[in-house]
Parts: structure tokens; C-alpha cells; sequence
């Protein structure tokens, strides 16, 4: 196709790029279509979609056409940072595209001469594209990069410049798909506080920025020592705590559906630790949004806290008997069987038939299920703790 085809081309299909563009704030699969229809408009062989960290050095999220998989993860997992044209781009203006063959200093013949084309693009006959930053905030980088083949030949200025006319589209579909993202993040925080009103909480996304916290929550850090919301993110002073507590939200994250994490943080100058239960809060928030940010509701439990559990309700709510009840609800307040067994004056084999009971009942695989179902009923009461008895076991 000449010169002039190729341009009267992108200009017939511009409407079906840019109806393709304002989908995808409502599908991130539109991403796709609008790379595919990009790709066929400018005659191109492949475009790629980069969500970055905010330095552009590591890739978060991506979505790409025409790019084979192996070869886009290998490009993910260590070319990205190996393109001769990387260094110079995070110097240029965002907000456009820009030419590898007119607009870095690496010109073509150095270019084939680099491991970036003999590792990589040469097999994939890739020797032009464009290339820049259309997104950048606080957060994140979004670059935009299509390529073409040898035979393709170069973008000619004439083209780079309609598809510039585009930046400020895509840009401004990415703003709005990133304000859907943080509106779905608000009303799934208003879920969770309607589900455990009772318990302190906290959205953290999986760089560890904390998108919501509850008003309990912030009265409760402000208190505690060694631990508080720091630049928008829970940080703790000890290094060890905050390496698991950021390894805990990755993993529930990555890990999908039902997953959950705990953990047990000692406190300075107190004797009861801070207690952290990281759990997932959606399926899979990425099949809706471009954005690779999603949450995990962490609950917290601190010394100051006392918690009641009404069996009643919790026999109601589970078709448990009364003794299974008992039994699950001393197991959620941190009690162990031998002290369950003792408490109520029960052989530890019965203690464990009523807790077998009961975690078939509730549908609880482990003990530690079974715990936090309990927690995560209607059946907790807050007590104050100067007016409430002591506690069946303080810890």
C-alpha cells in the first residue's frame, strides 16, 4: 500500500478507532480491538499497551496484539529495559508518540547492531515503530509502542502525525478508566463495611498505596506505635514486618478467589500484638479494569479491641447446635482445643467431633477458616473493655 493509500486508509478508519477507544473504559478486552484496528489503520505488524511504574522501569500490566507470548514475557521480563530507544524516551515530552528512525539518536544501523534487535526484534522482524508516554501521573506510566516490519518500512511524518492527533483520545479514555477503577474501589469498600462494620479496615493495592481506610482504622493507627499510614501506605518501622506484610497482599492477590493471609505484628512496649488479616476482596478486578491495581481488604485487631461472640446468633446463622456453636466461637477468640476442653469440662475428643461439626456445617476447610467466618459474622459484638469481663483467653 503507498503513501497515500495508507494515510486515506487511517483516515477512513479513525470513527472505528476512536468508538473502539471510548469502549474500553466499560471492557479493558477493547484494548485489544483498538490495537488490532490501530495496527490495520496505519499498516503496521504489532502494537503493545505498557502500564508502568512510575519510573518506567518495570512493567505492571500490558496488553498487545500481534506479539507471540513467549516472546511478549521475554520482552516484559527483561528487554524492556534493553531497547536502545528507552533511555533517551523517558527524556521526551509525554503526550506523544515519537519515530525510532528520525527521532532518537540511535540511528538504524546502530539499532541492528544492538542485542535488543539480534535477541529479540530480529525474530519477530521488527526494525520501525513509534513509541512514547501517553499517560503519566504519580503512579503510573502507560506507553503506547506499534511496530512495523523491514519491508513496512519507516512511519512516515505524515502518518506519525494522525496518530499523535490520537494521544490526547487514548489518554483521556485512560483517565476515565482509572477513575471507574477507583469508583469500583469506594463501593467495594462500602461493601466491606457493611459486611464487617465492626472490625477497622483498610483497600490496599498491590504496590501496598492504601485506596480506603476506615474512620476506626484511622483512629486505631494513630495510636498504636511502630505502625501508621505513611505516604498513603500502611507502613510498619520494623523492615522484617514490612516485607511480610507487603509479601502477604502480593500473594493474596496473585493467588485469586477466596484467598486470605494473617498476620501477627508485636507491638513496642505491649504485650498483645497487632493482628492483620489480609483477604481477597473480588474475583478478578483486571477482567473489568486496564488497571493492574487491585485490592485487598486488611482487617485489623489490636490489643485495645474486644470482641464478643453472641453463639446464639452464630447458631442461627450456621444451623450449628449450641456446643458446636461454643466451640467455634472460643476457636475464633484464639483459643486452642486443649483450652477449649478444659474451659467446658469436655473430653478433648468431644471438642474435636463439635469443631468437625461445625467446620462441615459452615463449609470450613481449616480451622483457620472457621475462625475467620466467625469473625466475619453478624454474630461479633464489640465490648468495652473497661464495662466487659476478661476475655475466655487474652491471647
Amino acid at each position: 500500500m503507498s503513501e497515500k493509500q495508507t494515510l486515506a486508509h487511517f483516515s477512513h478508519c479513525r470513527p472505528e478507532l476512536l468508538e473502539n477507544l471510548y469502549r474500553t473504559p466499560l471492557d479493558r478486552q477493547e484494548w485489544s480491538r483498538f490495537l488490532q484496528s490501530l495496527v490495520t489503520a496505519s499498516s503496521s505488524r504489532s502494537a503493545r499497551m505498557l502500564v508502568m511504574d512510575r519510573q518506567a522501569r518495570e512493567v505492571l500490566y500490558s496488553t498487545k496484539i500481534n506479539i507471540d507470548d513467549d516472546q511478549h514475557l521475554d520482552y516484559v521480563h527483561y528487554y524492556v529495559n534493553r531497547c536502545p530507544w528507552r533511555p533517551e524516551l523517558a527524556l521526551k515530552t509525554p503526550g506523544q508518540l515519537y519515530n525510532t528512525y528520525t527521532d532518537f539518536s540511535c540511528d538504524q544501523r546502530r539499532f541492528y547492531r544492538t542485542e535488543f534487535f539480534n535477541d529479540w526484534a530480529r525474530h519477530l522482524d521488527i526494525e520501525h515503530g513509534l513509541c512514547g508516554t501517553v499517560y503519566h501521573d504519580s503512579r503510573y506510566t502507560v506507553q503506547l509502542l506499534v511496530q512495523r516490519t523491514g519491508d513496512q518500512g519507516p512511519f512516515s511524518q505524515a502518518l506519525t502525525r494522525r496518530l499523535n492527533a490520537l494521544i490526547p483520545h487514548v489518554r483521556q479514555a485512560l483517565q476515565l478508566s482509572r477513575a471507574m477503577a477507583e469508583q469500583k474501589t469506594q463501593y467495594l469498600s462500602a461493601m466491606a463495611a457493611a459486611e464487617r462494620c465492626f472490625m477497622p479496615f483498610l483497600l490496599v493495592d498491590k504496590d501496598g498505596g492504601v485506596g480506603y481506610v476506615s474512620s476506626r482504622a484511622e483512629s486505631l493507627l494513630e495510636a498504636l506505635p511502630g505502625v501508621g499510614l505513611r505516604d498513603g501506605r500502611l507502613g510498619f518501622d520494623c523492615p522484617r514486618q514490612q516485607h511480610g506484610f507487603r509479601k502477604a497482599v502480593t500473594g493474596v492477590i496473585e493467588g485469586g478467589v477466596h484467598q486470605q493471609q494473617t498476620l501477627v505484628a508485636p507491638l513496642a512496649g505491649r504485650s498483645l500484638p497487632l493482628r492483620l488479616l489480609v483477604t481477597s476482596l473480588t474475583p478478578d478486578s483486571t477482567g473489568e479494569s486496564f488497571w493492574p491495581g487491585q485490592s485487598v481488604a486488611v482487617y485489623l485487631q489490636a490489643p485495645e479491641m474486644h470482641l464478643d461472640v453472641d453463639e446464639e446468633v452464630l447458631s442461627q446463622l450456621f444451623q450449628l447446635t449450641a456446643a458446636e456453636a461454643r466451640v467455634a466461637a472460643a476457636l475464633a477468640l484464639g483459643n486452642n482445643l486443649a483450652d477449649i476442653a478444659e474451659r467446658f469440662g469436655v473430653s478433648p475428643h468431644t471438642v474435636r467431633s463439635q469443631l468437625k461439626s461445625a467446620m462441615r456445617k459452615t463449609g470450613a476447610r481449616r480451622q483457620a477458616e472457621l475462625a475467620c467466618q466467625v469473625i466475619s459474622s453478624a454474630a461479633i459484638r464489640d465490648r468495652v473493655a473497661s464495662d466487659a469481663p476478661a476475655p475466655f483467653k487474652a491471647d
